[in-house]
């Protein structure tokens, strides 16, 4: 029997005929943030089909599901028995994120918080602070610096640096999307 890997960027509609699918596939956390937006209480998505779920989609879905927006489950799939079907079910209450205070850091932070976020959702490693700037324009390392501080300090952002085995190897939690950017 052929497998087929199914490539979303967004929940599969439990009515769909890609729900019957096989194959690993995981959709973004912000399309299962729009799908919540967009879908009526009682609707029903598979959001992830995987061995186990992690990262920032896991981080979304926890949010929603704590906001009371959806319900969370996971069930084991009907054809492929060592894959989960991660599902979500919309319910009557409103998507409620809470909002970030954005406006109360400089715009170059801002920029700054964007091009991490591109990144994150590209999965790329996590960069230096002299790859920041040289993608900002080619500016201080010291500017990156203080901008990364400004968007912890701001509540956007948690860096942390593992200092056992890996000396000095730092991780970008974007706190508004769940994602991470990690060493490699």
């Amino acid at each position: 029997m052929m497998h087929f890997a199914i490539a979303s960027h967004r929940p599969i509609d439990m009515l769909e005929p890609l729900a019957g699918l096989t194959g690993a596939f995981a959709c973004t956390p912000n399309a299962l943030s729009s799908w919540a937006m967009a879908t009526g209480a009682g609707g029903r998505c598979i959001y992830a089909r995987a061995t186990r779920l992690s990262g920032s989609l896991a981080e979304r879905a926890r949010l929603l599901s704590r906001g009371g927006a959806v319900q969370i489950n996971q069930a084991r799939n009907g054809v492929d028995r060592t894959l989960f079907d991660f599902i979500a079910t919309r319910t009557a209450k409103p998507v409620t994120i809470p909002a970030m205070a954005i406006d109360k850091v400089p715009a170059f932070a801002v920029e700054l918080l964007d091009l991490l976020e591109k990144m994150a959702a590209r999965q790329m490693a996590c960069p230096t602070n002299a790859q920041l700037a040289a993608a900002l324009g080619g500016m201080p390392g010291q500017r990156v610096s203080d901008g990364l501080k400004q968007l912890r300090d701001a509540g956007l952002v948690a860096v942390e640096f593992d200092r056992i085995g890996n000396d000095g190897v730092r991780t970008i939690r974007i706190i508004g999307t769940g994602e991470t950017l990690c060493a490699a």
